[in-house]
């Protein structure tokens, strides 16, 4: 079902929307999540992405002063580059993030290189955000009712989250689509380990899942979400 948000999202299932975090569709993805203490925000794409976010926030009846709480499932800048953007709109907002990439998120240490040459060059000076994490959660913890799985190798903290209610699995970068192709990890250059993503990917297929959406790439439904995941993961020569 798109949204009166001049097709920025989509309702994936009860209360939960897929938003797309830039003007191209499947580019980036993010999800609002609806639940009993109020509304969720899983990534939050670049700084660009605010007022999009915000737009369907506001669609959907709170707009960002009613979101209670931002789920960072990594460090990469492309999920947590508007963050800063979201908490000056949202200030009582809690942030939300796995073991390792809360570390980053709040600046402790830098960040994780990734095994692309040219990549850790260009982003040898980058910083964090710099911003608190005010819970850190661990794999098996629940966000809205999504179980956190473990999938480090993209970075060494991912998670991805599935709802074993009815089988909804967000990869977030276990798998990714840039631009076309479907790929664990999205691309080997951007993980920080990739045999370390292959065996993460491997992970994933065991679980008992109906569709996948993943951060970068489209929603997949059915039995299409089992072997499109399963035929990436015989392509993916991360050895």
């Amino acid at each position: 079902m798109s949204l009166p948000a001049h097709g920025m999202a989509e309702r994936l299932a009860p209360g939960v929307y897929r938003v797309d975090a830039l003007r191209l569709r499947n580019a980036v993805n993010v999800l609002l999540l609806e639940g009993e203490g109020g509304w969720t925000l899983v990534d939050t794409g670049v700084a660009s992405s605010v007022p999009r976010i915000g737009a369907v926030l506001s669609a959907l009846g709170p707009g960002l002063e009613g979101l209670r709480r931002v789920f960072l499932t990594h460090q990469h800048t492309d999920h947590t580059g508007g963050l800063k953007g979201i908490l000056e709109r949202a200030p009582e907002a809690e942030v939300w993030a796995p073991e390792h990439e809360a570390d980053v998120i709040s600046g402790r240490r830098g960040y994780d290189p990734q095994s692309g040459r040219l990549l850790r060059l260009m982003s040898r000076k980058a910083r964090p955000p710099g911003v608190r994490v005010d819970r850190v959660l661990r794999a098996g913890e629940a966000v809205e009712g999504f179980r956190l799985i473990a999938t480090p190798g993209h970075t060494p903290g991912h998670v991805s989250m599935l709802r074993d209610a009815d089988g909804l699995l967000f990869t977030a970068d276990a798998f990714g689509c840039m631009p076309r192709r479907l790929r664990v990890g999205v691309r080997r250059a951007f993980c920080t380990d990739p045999p370390a993503a292959r065996r993460s990917a491997q992970r994933l297929l065991q679980e008992d899942f109906a569709a996948a959406v993943m951060s970068h790439g489209p929603v997949l439904r059915g039995a299409e979400a089992r072997e499109r995941l399963a035929g990436a993961l015989a392509g993916c020569d991360y050895a």
